[in-house]
């Protein structure tokens, strides 16, 4: 039986679903994340788009943030935080989904790495892989993807 997620924002105005068991979680150090998340990183978990249960007439704002190989980020139009994220489209499609969004984070797997780690406002100390530049953040989610069958 597949693993269902259900997750919400924090005001918890939109709820949703998610099944499938979760790709990977880390943590991103981006500009995007730091300001979005009003974080120094966010925790967030991948799992297969075509496992997300969206609600009809869910109160969520997708938008891109960068111009090229952006990620759609869905922001909650009442609380005004991250939802999630969605890349691709379909079997292919990825969704971001920040940890503390899961109605249960203690059932999520450990953190596999840090991306994006060179625009960090801060240091982490633990034994995780950080990829401090877009070339090797995007690379190391490449071979994970693939070792994973996600490609």
């Amino acid at each position: 039986m597949m693993p269902v997620y259900r997750c919400h924002c924090p005001c918890e105005t939109n709820q949703f679903e998610i099944s499938g068991p979760p790709v990977t979680r880390f943590f991103c150090h981006c500009t995007i994340c730091q300001e979005k998340y009003q974080a120094p990183y966010a925790d967030v978990v991948l799992f297969p788009l075509a496992g997300l249960t969206l609600p009809e007439g869910h109160s969520i704002n997708f938008g891109q943030y960068k111009r090229f190989g952006a990620i759609d980020r869905g922001m909650c139009t009442d609380c005004h935080q991250p939802v999630m994220a969605k890349a691709g489209e379909g079997s292919k499609g990825l969704a971001f989904i920040a940890a503390h969004n899961v109605a249960n984070p203690a059932s999520l797997p450990a953190p596999s790495m840090h991306v994006f780690y060179g625009t960090r406002v801060a240091d982490v100390a633990d034994s995780l892989p950080k990829y401090r530049h877009y070339v090797s953040s995007q690379f190391a989610f490449l071979k994970l993807l693939l070792t994973r069958g996600r490609t």
